[in-house]
C-alpha cells in the first residue's frame, strides 16, 4: 500500500468544481440583500437541526473514553496519533436498532465520531480490525476537514450528481487512508462487506464472487441509484482496497453496453407508455362522444345548465342581465318562486354575489330573508364572503339570528355571539 496513492484522482477536480461553483454562489448571495435574506435563515435553520440531533447523541449516547470501553479508547488514541491529529475526537455510541453506519461531524468546534452500536458490536466479537478500520475511516474524514468543506461546499448541492460524486470520492480516499493506517487490508475488506450482510455472515461471505457483481449487475437503475447515493457501491469500495493493495486478482468493470441498453429501453418505454396514455385517452374521448346520448352531452357541457324548476327569471339573474331580470318583473314574472331546491330568484342573485340585481329584487318585493333548502340567503352571504351582498341585505332588514335548514344562521357562520359583534365584523369584512 503505497501512501502516496491515498486520496482518490477524483476527490479534487470535484472539490474545485464545487468549490467554483459555491464562491459563485456566495458572491451573488452577498451583492444581493434578497440572497441574503434567504441564505442566511436558511443556514441557520440547517445548524440549528444539525445542532438539536448531535445534542441528542451527545445527551443520549455512551461516550468512549478511559472509564468507559477503555479498550475501544486506546485504540481511538492510538489511530488518532497515527494519523497525525492534533486533538482527538469525542466518539459517542447510539443505538442503531440494527442500521451498520458510522459517520464523523462536528459540535460547536468539536470534532466527533459517531458509531452505531451494531458497528461497535464487532469489537466485542472478535472483529477489532474491523472496528478499527471504521473508526479510521471516520477519523480520516476529520483528518482531510471533510466535514467543514461540506459545509463551505452546500450551495454545490443543486448541481445534479456533484455533491454526491464528490462525496464518493471521499469516501474512496477515507477507505484508503484507513487501510492504510490500519495496515490491514484484508480487515478493511471485511469491514466493507459487514455493511452488506451484517456482521454475523461477512466471514463467510466469497470476496471476488462480490466483486464480480461490479459486473454482473449492471443496468440502468444499478448505475442511477450509485449516482445519487453519496457512497459507491460496496463492492467497487472492496475492490479499489484490493487495488490499493496492489493485489494481482482480477478486476471487474461495470457492463457500459448493458447499462446503456438498459437505459435506452427505459427511455423508450417511458416515451411508449407516455403516447399510449394519450391514445387511451383519446380514443376514450372518441368512444364516449359516439355512444353517450348526445342531449346527456349537451347538459354536461352546456353553458345553459339549469336546475329543475328554474324560471327564466333565475336563468337571467344567474347569467347577471339585470336589462332581462327588469323585463321579466315588469312582465309578471314572479319574483318570490322557488325552484326544486328551494332558491327563488335573490337566493340565485346571492350566490353570483351580484349585489345590483340583489337591489332590484329586493325592490321588486323578493323576501330578504329568503331561504333555500340548504341556508338562509344572509348566512349563505357571509358564508361564500360576499360581504357586499350581506351588508346590502342587512340594510335590507334580515335576520341574522334566522337559522336555516341546516340549523345554522349566519351568526353561526361567523362565529359571533351578538348582532352587533356581526354587523360589525360584516361592515368591516374581517371574517
Amino acid at each position: 500500500m503505497n501512501s502516496a496513492s491515498i486520496q482518490s484522482n477524483r476527490e479534487t477536480v470535484y472539490f474545485i468544481i464545487s468549490l467554483a461553483f459555491s464562491i459563485f454562489v456566495y458572491v451573488l448571495a452577498i451583492v444581493s440583500i434578497v440572497g441574503i435574506a434567504i441564505a442566511i435563515p436558511i443556514f441557520v435553520m440547517l445548524l440549528f437541526a444539525n445542532a438539536l440531533m448531535l445534542g441528542s447523541i451527545r445527551g443520549n449516547g455512551v461516550r468512549i473514553h478511559e472509564k468507559q470501553f477503555p479498550d475501544v479508547y486506546e485504540s481511538v488514541q492510538a489511530l488518532s496519533k497515527e494519523m497525525g491529529l492534533k486533538k482527538v475526537p469525542d466518539v459517542f455510541v447510539i443505538q442503531s436498532e440494527g442500521a451498520l453506519n458510522a459517520f464523523a461531524t462536528r459540535f460547536f468546534g468539536r470534532n466527533m465520531v459517531v458509531l452505531y452500536s451494531e458497528v461497535f458490536e464487532l469489537a466485542r466479537e472478535q472483529g477489532q480490525d474491523e472496528l478499527n478500520f471504521v473508526i479510521a475511516h471516520e477519523l480520516a474524514h476529520v483528518k482531510r476537514r471533510h466535514v467543514w468543506k461540506n459545509i463551505l461546499l452546500m450551495p454545490a448541492g443543486f448541481i445534479p450528481f456533484l455533491s454526491s460524486a464528490y462525496s464518493r470520492s471521499c469516501e474512496y480516499t477515507c477507505d484508503r487512508h484507513a487501510a492504510y493506517t490500519i495496515q490491514n487490508a484484508a480487515a478493511a475488506k471485511r469491514a466493507l462487506t459487514l455493511l452488506g450482510i451484517g456482521k454475523k455472515m461477512y466471514t463467510e461471505v466469497n470476496e471476488e464472487a462480490y466483486r464480480e457483481q461490479i459486473s454482473s449487475e449492471s443496468n440502468s437503475f444499478v448505475w442511477l441509484s450509485e449516482v445519487l447515493s453519496s457512497h459507491p457501491n460496496l463492492p467497487k469500495r472492496i475492490q479499489a482496497i484490493q487495488q490499493f493493495e496492489n493485489s494481482s486478482t482480477p478486476v471487474y468493470t461495470p457492463n457500459h453496453g448493458k447499462i446503456a441498453l438498459s437505459a435506452s429501453l427505459l427511455f423508450a418505454a417511458a416515451i411508449g407508455v407516455y403516447f399510449l396514455t394519450i391514445a387511451i385517452f383519446a380514443g376514450g374521448t372518441m368512444v364516449y362522444s359516439q355512444f353517450m346520448p348526445e342531449s346527456f352531452t349537451e347538459s354536461l357541457y352546456s353553458d345553459d345548465f339549469t336546475i329543475e324548476g328554474q324560471t327564466p327569471l333565475m336563468t337571467a339573474v344567474s347569467n347577471g342581465d339585470l336589462a332581462e331580470v327588469e323585463q321579466l318583473i315588469a312582465g309578471g314574472a314572479d319574483v318570490n318562486e322557488k325552484d326544486s331546491e328551494g332558491a327563488d330568484a335573490l337566493m340565485h342573485a346571492i350566490y353570483t354575489g351580484d349585489t345590483a340585481i340583489i337591489s332590484y329584487l329586493l325592490e321588486a318585493g323578493a323576501d330578504v330573508n329568503t331561504v333555500d333548502d340548504y341556508s338562509t340567503g344572509l348566512g349563505a352571504a357571509v358564508l361564500y364572503g360576499e360581504y357586499e351582498s350581506a351588508k346590502l341585505l342587512l340594510e335590507k332588514g334580515a335576520d341574522p339570528t334566522l337559522a336555516g335548514p341546516d340549523g345554522m344562521s349566519a351568526m353561526d357562520f361567523m362565529g359571533t355571539t351578538s348582532e352587533t359583534e356581526f354587523i360589525t365584523l360584516v361592515q368591516s369584512g374581517a371574517y
